[in-house]
Formats: C-alpha cells, sequence, structure tokens
C-alpha cells in the first residue's frame, strides 16, 4: 500500500506542474514579457557581407527609391542620431544604405534580390549580414526620435551581450 501510495504522489508531484504550465499556455494566461523594441524578422535573409574589423552591427536603410525623399532624409537623420548617441560604442556600429542613389554620409551597396519585405524600413544587421530586427521609417520627425531611441535601446541590449565577441 505504501509503494502505490508513494506511486501516486510521485506522479501527481512530476505531472501536476506540466499541466499546470501546458494549462497557462493554451489559454494565454502567460504574457511574455518582450524586452525588444523592434520587430524581428521571421526569415533568414542575408543583406549586407561578413563586416570586418571592430564593427559587430550595422544599421541599414532599404530603398529603391532614386531620389532621397523624406522618408529617407528621416531615416538618415535618425540613423546618425542613434550612432552619435552611441557614444564611445560607435566603434561597433556602421551606417549603411541599400538600393537608391549613393548616399554622401553612408556606406552604400546596390540592393540585394529577395528584400522587397524590407523597402523603406531601418534593419539591424548583425556582423555576419545577416537582417535580424526591422524598425519603421517615420515621416514625422519626432516620431523618427522615438524610433531612434528604441533602435538605441536595443543596440545596447545587443552591444552588452556581444562583449565576449
Amino acid at each position: 500500500m505504501a509503494k502505490k501510495k508513494f506511486l501516486v504522489l510521485f506522479l501527481l508531484c512530476s505531472l501536476l506542474p506540466l499541466a499546470f504550465a501546458q494549462a497557462f499556455l493554451s489559454l494565454g494566461w502567460f504574457g511574455s514579457a518582450t524586452t525588444n523594441k523592434g520587430q524581428w524578422l521571421k526569415e533568414e535573409i542575408i543583406l549586407l557581407p561578413a563586416a570586418s574589423g571592430d564593427v559587430h552591427w550595422r544599421l541599414v536603410y532599404v530603398t529603391n527609391e532614386s531620389e532621397c525623399t523624406t522618408l529617407c532624409q528621416n531615416a538618415h537623420y535618425g540613423m546618425q542620431q542613434v550612432y552619435t548617441a552611441l557614444g564611445r560604442k560607435q566603434q561597433h556600429l556602421d551606417l549603411w544604405q541599400t538600393g537608391g542613389n549613393k548616399p554622401q554620409v553612408l556606406q552604400w551597396q546596390p540592393l540585394p534580390a529577395g528584400v522587397d519585405s524590407l523597402q523603406q524600413q531601418l534593419v539591424l544587421v548583425d556582423m555576419h549580414g545577416l537582417a535580424l530586427m526591422t524598425y519603421p521609417v517615420a515621416e514625422d520627425k519626432t516620431q523618427m526620435v522615438q524610433t531612434g531611441k528604441a533602435i538605441l535601446t536595443d543596440l545596447n541590449k545587443l552591444l552588452k551581450y556581444d562583449r565576449g565577441l
């Protein structure tokens, strides 16, 4: 009798937490705690060639427009604000633009094939050229400042985790 009681108690203690966890997840009672501000990409897109030197992250404006419109100017403004706000960590970030006309202040690369979903967005790219997160580009400068703050928050977290490399 004692063996059966022990077995039942053991199974209850081990299976009951799993059943509760499954119920919480399936009923949506568990709120996922996301702290990132950008949108993670679901597919793997190689946007740039591998970085050289001390650069671990690249902020890229993806466009197919031949002229730099207000959207383009706001994207460049936001990128420069993020770069300036990094301070001594600036050496770990490069600013790029893919597509469109070659800008004077950013590094440039022709638009790769298959990146139509990234048009008119800012993209955070790792040292291997893999696009990780996207941020919208706003036509209003005050909204662009908020986007820049979001990029800076995510970038500082990534740089903190990246210290070991």
